[in-house]
């Protein structure tokens, strides 16, 4: 036992990575099963797209399609008898109208759906594929962290997992929707994106231009990430020379093809049956009335005041009230206050590091995803600034601050000791949470209450 001890002891990274993944798999458990179904945002339209592909075999049909009688029976708590609700005759909440999404997330959920059991188990399984890909993700997230920090790069992994521990990830992932196959196949990209710079190929770029296609497949917020592309492509224009530009010119435009390719199906078929390329506008139609219903118009000003709400990235949605309590606005607005400023701050006292790949590939996504939000807003007219539809750029900033964090045993233990303060203090938002909304019997007993 003591010698046990004192190699733990010698391996502080490793024993910190193990408590973080010991914890994301707990409070994911927990999740799964004591988040109130379908109070997350927009699941039971999520688990209806879900349900459609896995007992018909089809896509919902936006404007059209409903939530069947068994999820808005577990809606009403009547299951398993039937509600006496009507969805047809609820509006916004009765349809299906998540059902302009991409699909890939859905066919590779409809599996769990399909396990035997009564509907609400069901929902409890998707959820507990969606705490699978996550700890997919954090897999991930340790084979791009060996592969930008080398030797550092425990630590680095650490600090990805101080991020991939916020609530504002989990509950966003675990509570059924297409975040879920997001976050892994984002970085899944990003990792081979790198291997395809570091090692200029047309076969690496080529299959991170697949990953991309798979990424728009999942969420077209995710387009964000196709700038990244651009980084391989011109390494391996310049890994090749003069003599074969127009090889390279040739393969650039295969790899920016393809993707599209992928998408093109899903695309036509909108086509088809919505005369667009996507239902988006179908899905505003009909929920106009509940998102907007005084019709706001969403100028630059209300744009730039909206991305404040990027720095409620800690905290789920569905929990942001939570934040006028004034012990929890500290940790909860400070934790990503300080995660940005671990980035910027190496990055401003040494700017060649801004032209590094590393920034290109692990920095500039959560400014892309920023002025994608922003612009989004603007063109559409539509509140769409929110932080999770960025999620799965905050891993890959916390791995940019440890990558530019540096080298040296000292600067190293200070990285770990940051980290390891961040992830005491997520597990005590984590706790507060718990006691709030997942076992108030134990939070009315420690004094803790939901706003």
């Amino acid at each position: 036992m003591t010698r046990i001890l004192v190699r733990l002891r010698r391996r502080p990274a490793a024993v910190l990575i193990g408590l973080q993944l010991a914890a994301i798999t707990v409070v994911g458990g927990v999740t799964v099963a004591r988040f109130h179904i379908f109070a997350g945002v927009d699941e039971l339209a999520h688990i209806s797209f879900v349900q459609q592909f896995a007992e018909h075999g089809s896509l919902p049909r936006e404007g059209r399609s409903y939530v069947s009688w068994q999820m808005e029976a577990i809606e009403q708590d009547t299951y398993p008898a039937r509600s006496t609700v009507n969805p047809r005759q609820i509006g916004l909440g009765g349809y299906s109208y998540e059902a302009w999404q991409p699909p890939l997330y859905y066919v590779v959920a409809a599996p769990a759906f399909l396990i035997p059991s009564n509907y609400r188990d069901k929902v409890f399984a998707v959820r507990a594929f969606d705490l699978l890909l996550l700890l997919v993700a954090a897999a991930i997230l340790a084979l791009l962290a060996r592969a930008v920090a080398a030797e550092r790069w425990q630590s680095a992994y650490a600090a990805a997992l101080s991020v991939l521990l916020w609530p504002g990830v989990i509950v966003r992932v675990i509570t059924v929707s297409n975040a879920a196959l997001e976050l892994p196949l984002a970085l899944l990209y990003v990792l081979a994106v790198w291997h395809a710079t570091r090692r200029p190929q047309a076969s690496l770029l080529l299959a991170a231009a697949g990953l991309l296609g798979l990424c728009l497949l999942t969420g077209l917020t995710l387009v964000f990430l196709a700038p990244l592309l651009a980084v391989p492509i011109v390494a391996l224009w310049r890994e090749r020379g003069e003599r074969a530009r127009g090889a390279t010119l040739r393969v650039a435009v295969l790899a920016v093809a393809v993707p599209v390719a992928l998408l093109s199906p899903w695309l036509i078929a909108n086509e088809v049956r919505y005369g667009a390329l996507t239902a988006g506008s179908v899905m505003r139609r009909i929920s106009l009335s509940y998102v907007d219903p005084t019709g706001q118009n969403y100028g630059i000003g209300p744009a730039l005041s909206s991305l404040w709400h990027l720095d409620h990235a800690m905290l789920p949605q569905e929990w942001w009230p939570q934040y006028g309590k004034i012990g929890l606005d500290v940790v909860a607005l400070a934790v990503p206050a300080l995660l940005l400023a671990g980035a910027l701050a190496p990055a401003l006292r040494r700017p060649a590091l801004l032209r590094s790949s590393a920034a290109a590939l692990l920095l500039w996504p959560v400014v892309l995803g920023a002025i994608m939000l922003f612009v989004g807003e603007l063109l559409e007219n539509w509140p769409v600034i929110f932080p999770r539809y960025i999620n799965a750029a905050l891993p890959l900033l916390a791995l940019f601050a440890a990558w530019a964090w540096g080298a040296g045993e000292r600067r190293q233990a200070t990285l770990l000791a940051a980290t390891a303060a961040v992830s005491v203090l997520s597990a005590g938002v984590w706790v507060f949470m718990a006691g709030a909304y997942y076992f108030t019997n134990v939070g009315a007993a420690l004094g803790i209450h939901a706003s």
